[in-house]
């Protein structure tokens, strides 16, 4: 058998100074950065993490472009000079005209990535079913029904089983915890829209509150989360992550209806 050797690709690190351009969907909101440096022979995409899902397939388009160009030979910047001349706004995303910049390092870059802009939360707050006055109702009293013991979730016992296999533990949900956690996927709180696998893990905020646009990152990784390893719901009914997530919608909700008495 004979293997094809691997096609030229650049580096996918640096250590030094970037040029970058910023890419935008069709309403032009960043999904993420294309960026170059020559000395390391190193290009790459830099997803916005806060940005819209699309930017997860449309960087690996825009990768593809990159490892295109370095096949031809292009040096990294030339690659991103090229790329920016033939992108098409009409396309699903596109190189904003006038955005190459200059960043100190990668790092740098990342970081602007992962700034959270207004546009970011207006689109979080619109996955949310604000028509659904019975969904928003059972979520308040999902939440006011929630108790202390609810809140400490126990966990079975996990151990080796009568046929030598072995049996994880796992949390034991109370019914009145699975209804709040229902109720949150009701209202639309736990949303495709938030990149919750490409983001740090939601925190408890030193006042206890959090913004409803955070609510719902908050909400998306804690349900979701719980399907790729069990303890998150359980987490974050015990450190008061998920009251502030709660307290914050029913907040909002009541705020953008006319208060508790309009909305029922």
């Amino acid at each position: 058998m004979t293997y094809e050797p691997a096609p030229p690709r650049y580096r996918a690190e640096t250590d030094g100074p970037v040029h970058h351009l910023t890419v935008a969907d069709a309403r032009g909101e960043a999904m993420g950065y294309l960026w170059a440096n020559d000395e390391d022979d190193a290009a790459g995409w830099c997803l916005r993490p806060a940005g819209v899902r699309a930017g997860i397939n449309e960087g690996l388009e825009w990768s593809a472009r990159l490892a295109a160009a370095k096949a031809r030979g292009l040096v990294p910047t030339a690659a991103l000079a090229e790329l920016a001349r033939g992108s098409d706004p009409r396309r699903v995303s596109h190189v904003v005209p006038g955005s190459l910049a200059a960043a100190p390092s990668l790092a740098a870059l990342k970081e602007l990535a992962r700034v959270v802009t207004e546009a970011d939360d207006r689109r979080l707050l619109a996955q949310l079913d604000r028509g659904n006055a019975d969904a928003w109702r059972e979520l308040r009293e999902a939440f006011t029904a929630l108790t202390d013991e609810d809140r400490d979730v126990r966990w079975s016992e996990g151990g080796q089983r009568p046929d030598g296999t072995r049996q994880l533990g796992y949390p034991l949900h109370s019914e009145r915890l699975r209804r709040l956690v229902g109720a949150l996927a009701a209202v639309g709180a736990v949303t495709p829209a938030y990149l919750w696998q490409d983001n740090p893990p939601p925190a408890v905020p030193a006042d206890g509150r959090l913004g409803p646009a955070d609510a719902v990152r908050a909400a998306t990784a804690v349900v979701r989360g719980e399907r790729f390893g069990d303890g998150t719901i359980a987490q974050a009914a015990g450190n008061g992550l998920l009251d502030a997530v709660a307290e914050s919608l029913c907040a909002w909700y009541e705020a953008v209806t006319g208060g508790p008495e309009a909305a029922s």
